[in-house]
């Protein structure tokens, strides 16, 4: 229950002193009918509230009137043929509700026009505006639940039916996606001003412009069965307590386990995917949104999100010039082995780079590969790990080997035959997982894989959602932006990342 409010007075009033700082003195006076009941506290609770309300709401009214009459009079000041031609009012939109107030319109006489010194001053428009702080919070509310529940939620926290349309809400999350888009490219353009030569040299720009839209869009997924399979078989690859383990195994393993994985003070980590959305866009069947995370030694990570692979990799290219590539720092590259990641790394000279598949992507092609063998289930499985086995201590001509003496009983051969030659193919990115594991060292593209889950999956791949391409980069560049300010909150506490 809400106390019943009898009565409500407010009152402020606003001035600039000779120092030109404003001075706002006011009070208020409140009385309301509060029962002695279980639910008293409560309802103390909420008037309290609904008072800061209200007097967030005057202070404001009143504070932003005189702004705009010191607004007014420096232009007189400036300009004394200009007059006060009464008042227009404005609408202010804010996080705990709308005001209205009236601003100081001037005529100059020379031009027969009117103005709004206030309007030309805060960058406002002439009848409506809303505050940085409410934009702001609609794109953070956006980031996780619709745009329809986005506005009920900002509506609610105002104490008003609707504050903003969801029409509003998703053009405010579109204005900051160009605003961002923007930063981002300028940051580009800035870094290889003075870079383009030295990365274009070393192969760590596109070849030749291409169009955004040409990027192929392949969503490559799996069955269920298959991902649960590859899950299952990862995890007891990665597991610090696999079979025929001896117990002075164990005690080194248990130390390994609790090593984090990280990355060699020498060296940057990238890892880079992408995520494919449905398209709501006429002629388009899905987005694609590529994506990357670069990570050094001390816990440092970047979090990047573009349009298409040229963009990603110019802005991965701008940031690994930041982040002391070409001072000695060596380049690991963990990947899911698509293609033009492939032909991207493919074209790097005159640094040290090493191109690693992914690990739990391997388990998956496996995993597909040998579901053609035709024999029951256990016997896949024992298949799977002797395999697997191989791969995990980078001996990919022993798979191969055994993969050629079980193919002429397999029962659909195509399987088989395209598993054998996809290793032929990744062999050089087939590494030593068993080795590297143990030295707590990456073997998995699992850091850009929860990225995309939160810069993209986790809101836009919901119950057949379909979006616009510039929908799906809202989001992204907002979740980027959100690690940025986290990070740089943080600054100063490093902290080494775990992987699973």
């Amino acid at each position: 229950m809400t106390a019943q409010t009898q009565s409500t007075q407010f009152s402020a009033d606003c001035k600039v002193g000779d120092d030109g700082v404003l001075h706002l003195v006011g009070a208020f006076a409140v009385r309301a009918a509060i029962a002695s009941t279980t639910g008293e506290l409560d309802q103390i609770v909420d008037l309290a509230d609904h008072i800061g309300q209200l007097l967030k709401q005057k202070i404001a009214t009143v504070t932003i009137e005189c702004a705009d009459q010191r607004a007014a009079q420096l232009v007189q000041e400036v300009a004394p043929h200009l007059h006060k031609h009464g008042r227009r009012p404005f609408t202010i939109i804010t996080p705990y509700g709308r005001l209205q107030v009236d601003r100081i319109r001037l005529f100059d006489a020379k031009t027969g026009k009117t103005f709004i010194p206030s309007a030309t001053l805060w960058d406002t428009a002439q009848n409506r505006h809303i505050v940085t702080s409410l934009a702001q919070s609609a794109c953070e509310t956006s980031q996780a639940i619709s745009f329809r529940k986005s506005k009920k939620k900002i509506s609610e926290i105002a104490r008003t039916d609707s504050l903003l349309a969801h029409s509003t809400v998703w053009n405010l999350k579109q204005t900051e996606e160009q605003r961002l888009e923007k930063t981002q490219r300028k940051f580009v353009e800035n870094v290889l001003k003075e870079h383009g030569e030295t990365l274009d040299k070393h192969g760590f720009l596109p070849p030749s412009p291409k169009n955004d839209s040409c990027d192929e869009i392949i969503d490559e997924t799996f069955p269920e069965e298959i991902e649960a399979e590859a899950a299952a078989l990862y995890a007891h690859f990665t597991s610090e307590y696999g079979e025929n383990k001896t117990e002075s195994d164990l005690c080194d393993n248990n130390e390994a386990k609790d090593k984090p994985r990280h990355v060699p003070s020498d060296t940057i980590l990238l890892q880079a995917d992408e995520v494919v959305t449905k398209s709501q866009e006429p002629g388009r069947k899905a987005n694609k949104t590529f994506t990357a995370t670069l990570e050094v030694g001390g816990g440092r990570c970047e979090y990047l999100a573009a349009r298409s692979s040229e963009a990603l990799q110019k802005l991965v290219a701008a940031v690994l010039v930041l982040l002391g590539l070409f001072s000695g720092q060596k380049l690991e590259v963990i990947s899911d082995g698509a293609a033009w990641i492939g032909n991207w790394i493919g074209r790097l000279m005159g640094v040290e780079v090493y191109h690693l598949l992914c690990w739990y992507h391997l388990c998956k092609r496996v995993c597909v590969g040998l579901s053609g063998v035709g024999v029951p289930k256990a016997e896949r499985e024992l298949l799977q790990r002797e395999i697997l086995g191989f791969l995990w201590k980078g001996a990919v001509t022993e798979a191969i080997e055994r993969l050629k003496v079980i193919l002429p009983s397999c029962r659909t051969r195509s399987r088989v035959e395209e598993l054998i030659d996809y290793l032929v193919r990744k062999r050089s990115w087939i590494g030593d997982y068993e080795g590297r594991h143990a030295a707590g060292l990456w073997i998995a593209s699992t850091r850009v894989e929860k990225w995309n889950d939160t810069a993209v999956s986790e809101r836009c791949k919901h119950r057949g959602m379909s979006w616009t391409e510039s929908g799906v980069m809202a989001m992204a560049l907002h979740a980027a932006e959100s690690k940025k300010n986290t990070a740089q909150t943080a600054k100063g506490t490093t902290k080494n990342h775990t992987c699973p």
